[in-house]
């Protein structure tokens, strides 16, 4: 639609993220030229805590994004209600030597709500009430994270999502997207724009206490388009994810660009889907290097997964995407313990697979990456 290469008119992954590395303009504003003016990206998660048994496999997402994205432009910011439970003893460490790229943020509901169109309300403009009627994080966390990207954008991922490659240049020139189907465990919203303010809106028109729950906001608004709860046990509190994205994106998703929502096809952010690979699914060297390369990102749903050492597949199995991930990610950061040794500009997973192997570290593959700033391994 705008820019030579269509950027924003295709369809297939591989080929939309090979012409976004070459475009330069934004479809939300043609008019500025991302390559010569790279936006600072602020990337968000949402963490109760980190398990304190298995802390390291916690920090499976953290890690990824280290390892894959532009730091130049890119920047994680992890939220918490209790900022203790994230920086342990255990943790320290990690998160001085990366703090550069991460900062840990206390999450206090009743001041980021203030200056929203939530301020003031009965039911929004109160952290305490709402999170009485939502006494489970993933619930809780739909409202925290469309809060978050109004006040702040660009990009949220949820905590179990493993980015692949650097999307920061496809965040910059691509429009306001939520995968399609149902699960917001990515998003992207500018902040403070039409898109979010009316995302924000829609959700007043739907408090968990309304006093015609059912009939009103599940049979008259939620159901006509097309909501099924993700599971009982959110007995419904989950309606500021599959609900109110199908509401936006099927009713008056229209006007600017920075008013409209798009849905794109979920196998670009998660291959962990009917019909597609599966993350605890064995899977041989050919078909991991294909999905890993031509995906996104994993999602994979269940972090408990994270904490097995043995293999749930058996010993002749070949090592699922998710106990691929985890390997590659814990042998560079065995080696690698400070910001010097990570490349600058964002590298894909798939790059260092093999990372623990001497004769890979000392290839001049490695050699390079580790001088791209200075970086020293660990000896």
């Amino acid at each position: 639609m705008w820019g030579p290469w269509k950027l924003c008119d295709l369809d297939e992954p591989g080929m939309w993220l090979q012409r976004a590395l070459s475009n330069c303009y934004s479809c939300l504003d043609p008019n500025r030229n991302v390559c010569r003016q790279p936006r600072q990206l602020s990337y968000h998660q949402y963490l109760v805590g980190l398990h304190p048994l298995s802390w390291q496999a916690n920090l499976l997402s953290i890690q990824a994004f280290l390892m894959t994205q532009d730091l130049r432009r890119a920047r994680l910011v992890l939220w918490t209600e209790d900022p203790s439970a994230l920086y342990t003893n255990e943790t320290a460490s990690f998160f001085d030597a990366f703090s550069q790229h991460i900062t840990i943020k206390r999450f206090d509901y009743n001041k980021e709500v203030v200056g929203t169109p939530w301020e003031g309300d009965a039911f929004f403009g109160n952290g305490s009430v709402v999170r009485s009627f939502m006494p489970m994080p993933g619930a809780w966390s739909d409202i925290v994270r469309i809060m978050l990207l109004h006040k702040y954008g660009h990009f949220w991922m949820d905590n179990d999502v493993v980015l692949y490659r650097d999307v920061s240049h496809l965040l910059d020139t691509c429009y306001q997207f939520v995968t399609r189907w149902t699960n917001l465990h990515v998003m992207r919203m500018d902040p403070g724009s039409k898109l979010s303010h009316r995302a924000m809106q829609t959700a007043l028109r739907m408090p968990l206490n309304h006093p015609n729950f059912t009939g009103e906001v599940l049979d008259k608004l939620c159901k006509p388009n097309g909501y099924i709860p993700a599971h009982p046990m959110y007995n419904n509190t989950d309606i500021y994810n599959t609900c109110l994205f199908r509401v936006l994106i099927r009713n008056n998703n229209t006007g600017p660009p920075d008013a409209v929502l798009y849905d794109f096809p979920l196998g670009w952010w998660d291959h962990d889907w009917s019909g597609c690979f599966a993350s605890r699914e064995a899977i041989n060297d050919t078909h991991w290097r294909k999905m890993a390369g031509s995906t996104l990102a994993m999602h994979n749903r269940h972090p408990g997964n994270n904490l097995k050492s043995v293999n749930p597949l058996g010993p002749e199995a070949p090592p699922s995407p998710l106990r691929r991930a985890i390997k590659i990610v814990e042998e560079f950061f065995e080696q690698c313990s400070g910001p010097g040794c990570l490349p600058t500009d964002g590298m894909p997973l798939l790059a260092y697979e093999g990372f623990g192997n001497l004769s890979v570290l000392h290839s001049s593959k490695m050699r390079s990456l580790m001088q791209q700033k200075g970086g020293r391994l660990r000896t």
